[in-house]
């Protein structure tokens, strides 16, 4: 029995049947990557560290709102924790899927897998577990600043407006009540 070799049409063709299987799996391997980089980085926990940093402001806007329309609340922290009990996971889900698009749209092949390696790593994960807390702590420290910024800013902004006449007014008393009331 001789064997005989197939025509070199043959390799050409097993050849791009290879390279189209290749092409196919390194067009997901961005989408996963992205995905796998949302699923790690934009979670519940986040979102709800997030809104607990938040809380104090939020609890009083449903108030406001909802006394606006006649209700009050015996218990508005508690209302806000239904509310994110029915909002949190559909929330995060369509967060998680639009923030892949976003990337996918943003980085390329490379940098998403790059990216998607780090968070893989023992640092990654280091740095996924402990966002949550870096953001209560970060509104925290974002606070303080913003009352020590704040503290002058009002003497700061008044001898701004008079000397370089930023604001225009027909009433010269009411640029004065201004200035008194920044100080």
């Amino acid at each position: 029995m001789t064997l005989t070799r197939p025509p070199a049409r043959y390799f050409f063709f097993a050849t791009l049947i290879a390279l189209s299987g290749y092409a196919s799996i390194s067009q997901a391997a961005p989408r996963e990557d992205a995905d796998y980089i949302a699923e790690q980085t934009v979670t519940r926990e986040l979102f709800e560290a997030a809104i607990e940093a938040e809380r104090t402001t939020i609890v009083s806007a449903i108030q406001f709102d909802l006394q606006s329309k006649g209700v009050k609340l015996p218990n508005p922290d508690r209302f806000l924790d239904l509310i994110m009990e029915e909002f949190i996971d559909g929330f995060t889900e369509t967060m998680q899927n639009e923030t892949a698009n976003l990337y996918v749209s943003r980085f390329s092949e490379q940098d998403l897998a790059d990216i998607a390696a780090f968070y893989r790593t023992q640092a990654g994960q280091a740095l996924i577990n402990q966002t949550p807390d870096l953001i209560l702590e970060g509104s925290r420290i974002g606070r303080i600043a913003g009352q020590r910024a704040g503290k002058n800013l009002g003497k700061r902004l008044a001898a701004r407006i008079k000397s370089e006449g930023l604001i225009e007014v027909d009433d010269p008393n009411l640029l004065s009540r201004l200035i008194d009331a920044l100080k």
